[in-house]
């Protein structure tokens, strides 16, 4: 894998740990504050407790699926693509427009940070994401119709 490829995994894997850091204590606080004496409910009409008690279960779910994202960082492809294999997780993609070239890292969470490496702005996009399920499996050559983009010519990989 290259340094820039893995450089750029890294600062992916390191921005999820820390939002997962920043998810977990606001779980912890907002399940902290559903249970304690301060939101029992003072009328039949006080639903605090009860609000704040679904925001913590919404708050852990995000937590786990975090977690789990963060987990498939370890089944990324780190080896080199030659450009024959299909599009991945860990592929580094340049599409051609009309226009200019575009920049894109598959990864399976971070979608829509943006990285510089090389001279190019790589955008990170996910397998789910529109991007991302046009380019799934495609290879060097094929032309795809990409949202916002139209057809573009899938110029690079690695």
């Amino acid at each position: 894998m290259s340094d820039s490829k893995h450089d750029l995994i890294q600062s992916v894997l390191k921005s999820l740990q820390h939002d997962l850091d920043v998810l977990r204590k606001a779980a912890l606080e907002t399940h902290r504050s559903s249970t304690s004496e301060e939101s029992k409910a003072e009328g039949k009409y006080d639903t605090r407790g009860l609000e704040a008690s679904y925001l913590a279960e919404a708050q852990a779910e995000q937590v786990v699926q975090l977690e789990e994202s963060i987990a498939k960082f370890t089944k990324i492809n780190t080896d080199e693509l030659n450009g024959d294999e299909p599009i991945a997780s860990g592929s580094m993609i340049i599409v051609s427009t009309d226009e200019n070239d575009l920049a894109y890292l598959m990864l399976p969470a971070g979608g829509g940070m943006q990285l510089s490496s090389q001279g190019l702005d790589f955008t990170v996009i996910t397998p789910d994401s529109p991007v991302g399920s046009a380019l799934i499996g495609r290879n060097v050559g094929e032309q795809v119709e990409l949202p916002q983009h139209g057809s573009v010519f899938i110029s690079d990989l690695w």
